[in-house]
């Protein structure tokens, strides 16, 4: 007899008490009911399989779709927060801003945009890039160019512009356009527009102070001449007629007279040197030539034979000098007043000047050094004063301007100057240059409302 299904002999054995009590022609009915029940169990043993596999799919699947909604919705924060970031941004420049599309749609703009053009409602509203021009058109004037710079993009939506937009009111905007690309496409077009109308008033103001100040320059030059000429007849007068008297009469003037006119005449020699230095003060930072290149190697042993220095006075250059940028007719004063001090100074039957300099990078620093009667420190800052000198009043070659002209050629060029001195022993003044060739600062220009 055939193997029965396990639960088929459960039922018979439960139902007839045993198979042996069965007729035997019920055999082949049982073989087919245990056929049927094997079937079964195969069947279902398949079913469980596929739903253990469907299910197992199902969790993986559903796991997947959870992962990618919390991704989805980590994104989705990021980008509310990209976009909040960017919105605060917008918000809070200074520029105002305006967003378009290639269809000529508002895309985006900041509230800056809106308070800069007052903008209505309506027109926002509307949504179109036109109704803003038209409305910008109604506020600018110069309307037609307004209208060519922004429709130019049109036919190049590649290309970036800047121009400067004057209003009606009185208001000048800056005004910058660049496309907006995404995957290298172009989707739309970004506007910025800052007010600077401050810094065109300003701009205004220094074009017209500059030439006001060039009218200024010319007549105080030319005033500075003229003065110069009227003072300086009368002295060529006096000094002539003094000399005259002192030829002519000089049997007849005792020792008392002839030290009067001599002092006099020492007094009008004061007085020429002190007109030749006022005008060269005044020039200073007035009248300038083009700063070039100038070899101190060559300029300041030129300077040293100018002086004539008397055999007794040493003068020595140490080292190699540098090559400066300056005004050559300026530098060549720094030394020629500074060396003739010392020359003129010299109070020791063997002088010594020496001339030097020292890299202190981002400077030069230059000495002039000698060995005459000093300085006392109470006078140091009182050298470089106008019209303070240190010689008797009399003296017609010491006018108390040489050292404020140099401290202020030094000054305009950037450096500072002082002195050292111990009295009896000697003293060094000390100045400073730049040692970078230094360029003029370029200007900003800005396009008036007026020059529109």
């Amino acid at each position: 007899m055939p193997i029965m299904n396990k639960l088929l002999q459960r039922q018979i054995a439960k139902h007839l008490g045993s198979m042996d009590t069965a007729p035997a022609d019920w055999q082949p009915f049982f073989a087919a009911i245990s056929d049927a029940y094997d079937g079964f169990d195969a069947d279902r043993y398949l079913i469980e399989r596929s739903l253990d596999v469907s299910s197992q799919e199902l969790m993986e699947i559903n796991a997947r779709l959870r992962k990618e909604i919390t991704d989805r919705e980590a994104a989705d924060r990021q980008l509310q927060y990209s976009v909040s970031l960017l919105t605060a941004t917008l918000e809070s420049t200074a520029d105002g801003i305006l967003v378009d599309d290639r269809q000529g749609r508002i895309k985006g703009f900041n509230n800056r945009f809106v308070t800069m053009w007052q903008i209505p409602e309506s027109v926002l509203a509307s949504g179109r890039v036109e109704r803003l021009l038209s409305f910008g058109m109604e506020q600018v004037k110069d309307p037609a160019a307004f209208k060519t710079h922004t429709l130019q993009f049109r036919e190049d939506p590649m290309g970036e512009g800047n121009d400067v937009v004057c209003l009606k009111s009185g208001r000048v905007f800056d005004m910058y356009s660049k496309p907006q690309i995404l995957d290298g496409r172009i989707i739309g077009r970004v506007w910025s527009f800052r007010d600077i109308t401050a810094q065109s008033t300003l701009v205004r103001e220094l074009e017209n102070t500059n030439t006001r100040l060039a009218k200024v320059n010319k007549e105080l030059n030319d005033f500075a001449y003229v003065v110069s000429h009227d003072l300086k007849a009368p002295l060529r007068g006096i000094k002539t007629l003094a000399g005259w008297i002192a030829s002519d009469c000089a049997d007849r003037l005792d020792s008392d007279a002839k030290e009067q006119l001599n002092l006099m005449l020492n007094r009008v020699d004061r007085m020429h040197n002190l007109i030749d230095g006022i005008l060269q003060y005044s020039r200073i930072g007035r009248v300038t030539e083009e700063k070039a290149r100038v070899n101190l190697n060559e300029l300041v042993p030129q300077v040293v034979d100018l002086l004539a220095a008397p055999q007794e006075v040493e003068i020595t250059i140490q080292a190699e000098l540098p090559v400066v940028n300056c005004e050559q007719t300026r530098i060549t004063q720094v030394f020629q007043n500074l060396i003739g001090n010392a020359i003129k100074y010299m109070d020791k039957p063997h002088g010594r000047i020496v001339i030097g300099c020292q890299d202190d990078a981002p400077w030069w620093t230059f000495r002039i050094a000698d060995n005459g009667p000093g300085i006392e420190e109470k006078h140091f800052e009182r050298v470089f004063q106008l019209f303070q000198t240190l010689s008797p009043q009399d003296d017609g070659e010491s006018t108390g301007i040489g050292l404020t002209l140099v401290k202020k050629i030094v000054e305009l060029n950037g450096g500072r100057i002082w002195v050292e001195s111990t009295p009896g022993k000697g003293s060094t003044f000390f100045f400073t240059l730049p040692q970078k060739i230094q360029g003029e600062l370029p200007n900003e220009e800005f396009e008036t409302c007026a020059a529109r």
